[in-house]
């Protein structure tokens, strides 16, 4: 393949070096308006050759997809270097507001109150008196959803200059797991624009991987549906066909983005990177999603490598004609030769799958959601980091993860190019008008919950996250995504989070941790469940459901009653939160319940809750909490006698 690119670079140089000379020799024919325009033209032909020539070299000398044609290289050459230029600018200027942090907020709120000042909003809310932080502080309310809800209502409607001056390409659909959806006013390239500063970030700190290599982005496209006005109404994730232009390094043609059903989106984009050899990184979602895909590799694989040796889709896929022609046609006549290393490496077994299919594969971005990073990097994802590469919502891009090779809890320095940030203490998030910090006045090891400001018309917004102050990068925080605070458990006011939670059930199963493993939990507060054990039981309690995966067959272990287990959890609960152990010492709170649930129950109760709300498949997080009666019932149901 780099014979190939070399052996065109050096014919398209020498072929126009012939050329100039030839047009050298007709300019002493005599001036003329006729040989002066020649001249020029043949001249701008010449340099634009000798340019493309000079790149097929230095291509040659690349990590570059065997299945490039020269145009194609050129393309992928032209488009990654400029986005590789853009994203080392924005991440220049991420590090210098890093610098200076209450200075980049000051100028950055300027610029929102500047543009925004005018608008519906900004005349009913006075933004025109704010002229810094401080007046932020004073002059606007903190807020929430609800208090942009009729603004956003009218601009779903066509409305201009409502809640922002800035054109507004979407309105983002929350994943609705643990409550009501909400709209977001947005840009469609928020993820792309994020993509573009990782990449940058990952060339400094990732050296061996090459801008020539291929590029995996798994995705599940999500239903995309439009406001009275023709506003796309869709999650952030979405893809429409027109934001796959210039996607030239990624492994999947454009038309496969499009793909709205798992089973087929999985298979194509696996059919598609298994092809590629020379794959460098990949950016999926969540962790459990990567598990799903690993998973589908290890049952499909002999299907795969049919396809991908014939350079054919299976006829199982239900995909349109028009897409399936597409795609088929990208594959060309197939690739024998690859089918049967993937064949080889597959019979093998699936430890150290991924380095094993791609060898110069170095990094797959992914968010850990449910905290199996080590399990990842030990399993099949030997000798990759595998990390989680950003802090973002639907509301923004919150912040970078600059430290992808540290283990332990992911650490993200804040975006401060783009949000403004306030910092409401942890104990003070119940009073009705909380006290609230700026960058600078952050304090390490404290817990807070994060407001934002933003330049889409959400002011001092409280988005629900709680996260930690861990230190410093440079003068700027660093922080830790906690939990979700409508994920606490919170039954006198004790405010139990997630990380406690997932530390006791962790501790309580060490007595089984060779015979199972924890797949999935997800708990509730009583009243939320149908009393089906211990109905006679006094007090407030939680309701814990766990899906475990036995390590030597099908049956669980005969001593893992869940009884015992819920002693057990009551006790790591007891000794790792101080107002858990004050209320349970007054007998307010008592000893939790316990239920095992069918192996598959949480893929089921997955499917149950994208059927019944207004979660996307590419946004779904497992609710660690669950918020409704409906989704309590369903797990009983798919529960152990």
């Amino acid at each position: 393949m780099a014979v190939k690119f070399l052996f065109a670079g050096v014919i398209f140089i020498i072929s126009f070096l012939v050329t100039v000379k030839l047009c050298a020799c007709w300019s002493h024919m005599g001036p003329s308006i006729h040989s002066c325009v020649l001249y020029l033209v043949t001249g701008l032909l010449a340099l634009i050759g000798i340019l493309s020539g000079c790149a097929l070299i230095f291509i040659s000398t690349r990590r570059t997809s065997k299945h490039h044609t020269l145009l194609s290289a050129l393309h992928h050459f032209i488009v990654k270097y400029h986005r590789l230029y853009v994203g080392s600018r924005m991440l220049k200027k991420f590090r210098a507001a890093c610098k200076n942090p209450r200075e980049a907020q000051e100028l950055l709120l300027q610029k929102i109150i500047k543009k925004n000042k005018n608008t519906d909003y900004g005349y009913q809310f006075r933004l025109g008196e704010i002229h810094s932080l401080e007046d932020l502080r004073q002059k606007h309310p903190i807020t929430d959803y609800d208090h942009y809800r009729r603004f956003i209502n009218r601009l779903s409607k066509g409305e201009k200059d409502v809640l922002t001056a800035e054109k507004v390409s979407r309105l983002i659909l929350t994943s609705g797991t643990t409550g009501t959806g909400k709209m977001i006013p947005q840009d469609e390239n928020l993820v792309d624009n994020f993509l573009i500063l990782l990449g940058a970030f990952q060339h400094e700190m990732f050296p061996d991987m090459q801008p020539m290599q291929s590029f995996l982005r798994l995705h599940v496209n999500a239903e995309i549906k439009q406001s009275e006005c023709g506003i796309t109404k869709a999650p952030a994730t979405a893809l429409e066909k027109h934001m796959m232009k210039g996607k030239v390094d990624y492994t999947t043609p454009s038309d496969g983005f499009l793909i709205d059903t798992v089973y087929e989106a999985f298979y194509v984009h696996l059919l598609f990177a298994l092809r590629e050899e020379q794959l460098g990184s990949a950016y999926i979602t969540f962790a459990s999603i990567l598990i799903d895909l690993m998973k589908f590799l290890e049952t499909n694989w002999p299907k795969l490598v049919h396809d991908l040796s014939k350079g054919t889709l299976h006829q199982d896929l239900k995909l349109s004609p028009q897409m399936r022609a597409t795609l088929t046609r990208a594959l060309g006549s197939g690739d024998h030769e690859r089918a049967m290393k993937v064949k080889e490496e597959c019979e093998t077994g699936f430890d150290g799958i991924i380095k094993r299919l791609w060898p110069n594969v170095q990094v797959i971005s992914v968010i850990d959601n449910i905290g199996i990073r080590s399990y990842m990097k030990s399993s099949f994802g030997k000798g990759i980091e595998i990390y989680s590469a950003m802090y973002i919502s639907s509301e923004a891009f919150m912040g970078l993860n600059l430290w992808p090779f540290e283990d332990g809890t992911s650490e993200y320095a804040l975006n401060l190019t783009e949000n403004v940030f306030e910092f409401i203490k942890e104990e003070d998030m119940d009073k009705p008008n909380p006290k609230t910090y700026f960058v600078d006045e952050v304090e390490v090891g404290q817990k807070y919950e994060l407001v934002l400001s933003q330049k889409y018309g959400f002011y001092r917004y409280r988005f629900g996250d709680l996260v930690k102050v861990t230190g410093f990068y440079q003068n700027s925080p660093k922080i830790s995504f906690l939990y979700r605070k409508a994920s606490i458990l919170n039954l006198v006011g004790e405010k139990v989070d997630q990380h406690v939670i997932h530390d006791s059930l962790s501790v309580a199963l060490n007595p089984w941790k060779d015979q199972v493993e924890m797949k999935h939990y997800t708990c509730a507060e009583k009243g939320l469940v149908p009393e089906q054990k211990n109905s006679q039981k006094l007090g407030l309690y939680y309701v814990f459901f766990l899906e475990l995966k036995s390590n030597f067959g099908d049956e669980l272990p005969d001593d893992l009653n869940t009884e015992i287990l819920a002693e057990v959890i009551q006790k790591n609960l007891y000794e790792r939160h101080e107002f858990y152990r004050v209320f349970n010492n007054t007998k307010q709170i008592t000893t939790p319940t316990v239920y095992l649930t069918k192996e598959g129950a949480f893929t089921e109760l997955k499917e149950y809750i994208l059927a019944n709300s207004s979660a996307s498949r590419a946004q779904f997080k497992m609710p660690l909490k669950l918020r409704t009666r409906e989704m309590a019932e369903f797990l009983l149901e798919h529960s152990l006698p």
